[in-house]
């Protein structure tokens, strides 16, 4: 309706001008009617105020004060609890067994009616879930959807009237802007603990030793523990701009925390809340296993994945056989499993990719090209 009532170069101006001033909020772009959440986009917001938002929608920097306040009801405490065997002297019965909390996280209320944004290794491996909202109240929770590709999850409490937190944008944030984190390092016991930083680094690539994908990060020098993983970055208006993910915890090492941008978590999350993974990644539709250069001699085959099952129809019509070694991608040779990974990762489900395998059968080598699927987690 807006854009209708332009209707000459001295309105446009007028409206350009609200913009510059901070008078119009613009939402993010990504905000669709299929986005989890809103982000919204602060432009030249006012930084002289202490509210975050005015009477006449203008968005302004908060205190460190109202932005704790604002913020600690939105951020829980995430418990992971696991089976474990208790054995004793002399006990080989693997019947005596109970659940047990593993370990400890935080996570980003997202919904007041108890959807909430956490890490991948947070809820990893938990037989069962466990949320504690800031006032103490404890819920179960229901694991909604996990990515360890990028360290993403959501999961689910029993609850309505939560206050969910406001999102702002990563894109909109400078190095040297100021940001806090809130998380409960070493578990509940220093739950809703504050820490003040600020933006060290934007667009940070890093890759993950697991996987094999890199991603871009923030990174601050606000102080995140273990325990911090899953809360929230926040910027001066008391907004959410990232998910604390890791840190840097080596001897020599300080203030190298690394923070998943809400930009890059958005599309992820809404596609956890709406499938249960990720929808429109590829995978190369086999099972198997990498073989390094040692265990490789041993059996008389070259170092790369070995094929064990082949569990796609594209698979199965490029002609790769079980037992076929792949050696190469794209001409890359395997050095890891996270090479294989990687190049997959940066590709969509019907693209095609060269593959360099050697065949045990024939003690020959062969070049297969092989379509993409797509991933489900069904």
């Amino acid at each position: 309706v807006l854009c209708c009532a332009i209707t000459s170069a001295a309105s446009l101006g007028v409206f350009v001008v609200m913009i510059q001033n901070g008078v119009i909020n613009v939402q993010s772009s990504e905000a669709s009617s299929n986005a989890a959440f809103t982000i919204s986009r602060v432009v030249n917001g006012d930084t002289s105020s202490d509210t975050s938002a005015s009477s006449d929608g203008t968005v302004s920097a908060m205190s460190d004060q109202d932005i704790a306040a604002k913020l600690t009801p939105s951020v829980v405490c995430i418990q992971n609890y696991q089976v474990t065997q208790n054995y004793g002297f002399m006990q080989t019965d693997t019947s005596d067994s109970s659940v047990s909390p593993a370990s400890e996280g935080s996570g980003i209320i997202m919904s007041e009616d108890g959807y909430i944004i956490t890490n991948a290794h947070v809820v990893e491996g938990a037989t069962s879930l466990k949320v504690m909202t800031s006032d103490g109240e404890t819920y179960e929770a229901q694991l909604i959807g996990s990515d360890t590709v990028t360290d993403l999850a959501v999961v689910k409490i029993d609850a309505t009237g939560l206050t969910a937190a406001e999102f702002g944008s990563s894109e909109d944030l400078r190095v040297a802007d100021k940001v806090m984190a809130i998380g409960n390092p070493g578990g509940h016991e220093l739950s809703s603990s504050v820490t003040i930083g600020y933006v060290s680094a934007l667009n940070r690539a890093i890759a993950n030793n697991t996987t094999g994908y890199t991603m871009e990060y923030i990174q601050t020098d606000a102080a995140i523990n273990p325990g911090n993983s899953g809360g929230a970055l926040i910027n001066e208006y008391g907004q959410v701009v990232g998910i604390n993910s890791a840190k840097i915890s080596a001897t020599g090492y300080e203030g190298l925390g690394f923070v998943i941008p809400i930009d890059t978590a958005q599309p992820i999350i809404s596609d956890l809340i709406q499938y249960g993974y990720v929808k429109d990644r590829a995978v190369l539709g086999i099972s198997g296993q990498f073989i390094d250069s040692m265990t490789g001699r041993f059996y008389g085959l070259p170092q790369g994945e070995y094929v064990a099952q082949l569990n796609s129809s594209e698979a199965q019509a490029s002609g790769l056989q079980v037992g076929d070694v792949i050696t190469a991608i794209a001409g890359q040779q395997l050095d890891s499993e996270s090479t294989l990974r990687s190049a997959i990762l940066s590709k969509k489900p019907g693209d095609t990719v060269t593959l360099q395998v050697y065949r045990s059968s024939t003690q020959q080598s062969a070049t297969v090209e092989l379509k993409l699927s797509e991933y489900s987690a069904g």
